[in-house]
């Protein structure tokens, strides 16, 4: 079974994975964690999304384990959510040779069981038996991000230039004041069904 989570940042995507994961007892991947990475190398770096050297991305060492996530064997979990990064991330994702690294990384760690979230996982696993979009209003992602709502816009202004594309097969589920445990058994209950 495959289940892929999409959504605008913010929408609740990773902390329902996480949780769904858990009581399904499904492997999760993130592909925030992989952009994310790329990210940070990419800043730590001081490397210019105009001279990204792609055979060098595809050397790069990154794994999850709980909750932490290494880089080339560094824990850079820490650094992963500032806004630089939030902001990198969202760029780099609609760059297709980005795309096609943290595709085939994801795609080497699915199991008969998986669940994937990400901004775009719609579309690259466009076979998945559950396709879920969360959904929720500004207001309610910049405070489960603790951000601006300038950080918010910017992040959907690349967000949305990129893979986010919603189609009949997408079950949408508004995440406004539901607790992750609430939107969990409505998944939960709808995949029952």
């Amino acid at each position: 079974m495959l289940i892929t989570l999409d959504g605008l940042s913010g929408t609740g995507k990773s902390s329902v994975a996480t949780l769904l994961a858990s009581k399904l007892n499904l492997t999760s991947i993130s592909s925030g964690d992989y952009f994310r990475s790329i990210a940070y190398y990419l800043v730590k770096n001081n490397i210019d999304v105009d001279s990204i050297d792609y055979e060098t991305l595809k050397e790069l060492k990154i794994k999850r384990v709980n909750s932490q996530v290494f880089l080339n064997d560094e824990d850079i979990t820490i650094h992963l959510k500032t806004p630089e990064i939030n902001v990198m991330s969202a760029r780099i994702a609609n760059i297709k040779e980005i795309q096609d690294i943290v595709d085939h990384l994801e795609r080497s760690l699915m199991t008969e069981r998986t669940i994937i979230d990400g901004r775009d996982v719609n579309v690259r696993f466009p076979d998945a038996d559950y396709s879920f979009y969360l959904t929720a209003s500004v207001d309610e992602r910049m405070k489960r991000m603790k951000s601006t709502k300038e950080e918010v816009n910017s992040r959907d202004h690349w967000d949305l230039l990129g893979n986010i594309r919603k189609s009949n097969k997408l079950i949408e589920i508004d995440t406004d004041n539901k607790s992750v445990e609430e939107i969990t058994d409505e998944i939960i209950h709808i995949i029952g069904e």
